[in-house]
């Protein structure tokens, strides 16, 4: 009878295993997110505890990788390029694993996100940065923090039982100024040529698909767009200058993979177009 109870608990506990968590947690999770000029970081971790126990060089041997927190991966998120210690690190999300040293330890931000020390693969590291422990007042649960925050630069910093260790964030504002209007320019560009390109498909106000293409030509030229407005003077009988614009969207589009869709019909359109314009004296 005995055993079979403990059967039923046993399934039970599994049948629950991927339902939602309704229990506290021995190490809680936390979050928490700090904006660098125009750069937003996040992370997602967890908490242990130190619990009476010898955590560096005990728990943790030293040596070797550690997940940096417990549970589920500990994750870092940057929404642009920003620098650790002076080392480069492409906007994304990723893993944060660490190898503690009495001396030194190693801090990797590895790409898969869900990594741990069982499955770490060091071929996906991003970015591994050296820095020194230094000791600090008694910790007894885990902590990230961010500190010392100004316009361009920060500390993220690591604590637990009396370790600390702490790398140098820096961001480039210019470039992630530059990196946000262009994106933004790009998105305004697509979004004026899906407009215009509707409109002339669609058969409506050309005058108002010719203003928008325009618009998105002046944001970000490309062969699509400079496509699209070509057949719009076409359609308004400005072959000249429909002529000018198809020649200008060949030219753009021999380095873009995209064209080859487009190729014929930009082609036949430029001997139409040439054979309905007057030669040159």
């Amino acid at each position: 009878m005995k055993k079979s109870f403990l059967s039923f608990l046993l399934l039970a506990s599994l049948s629950f295993a991927t339902q939602a968590q309704v229990t506290p947690q021995p190490s809680p999770g936390a979050s928490f997110s700090q904006t660098l000029g125009i750069t937003k970081i996040s992370v997602d971790y967890s908490r242990p505890g130190v619990k009476a126990r010898t955590i560096f060089g005990g728990l943790l041997k030293y040596g070797e990788v550690w997940r940096t927190g417990a549970n589920a991966a500990t994750k870092i998120k940057v929404s642009n390029d920003i620098k650790v210690n002076g080392q480069t690190l492409k906007a994304g999300e990723y893993a944060i694993l660490s190898f503690p040293g009495q001396q030194e330890w190693k801090v990797v931000f590895n790409t898969v996100t869900t990594t741990n020390q069982n499955t770490y693969d060091k071929s996906k590291d991003a970015l591994t940065v050296t820095v020194k422990p230094y000791k600090v007042d008694f910790t007894e649960t885990f902590t990230i923090d961010i500190s010392d925050v100004h316009e361009d630069m920060a500390k993220l910093n690591i604590y637990w039982e009396h370790t600390g260790v702490s790398l140098r964030l820096s961001v480039n504002n210019e470039e992630a100024i530059i990196s946000e209007v262009t994106a933004r320019n790009d998105e305004a560009a697509g979004a004026f040529q899906q407009a215009a390109e509707y409109m002339v498909n669609k058969n409506m106000d050309l005058g108002t698909a010719l203003e928008y293409i325009d618009k998105s030509i002046m944001l970000s030229e490309t062969f699509r767009n400079t496509w699209i407005k070509s057949v719009i003077q076409k359609q308004m009988g400005r072959n000249t200058d429909a002529l000018k614009m198809a020649l200008k969207a060949q030219n753009l589009g021999a380095n873009d993979p995209v064209y080859q869709f487009y190729k014929e019909a930009v082609e036949e359109a430029i001997t139409e177009l040439r054979a309905s314009v007057p030669a040159k004296n």
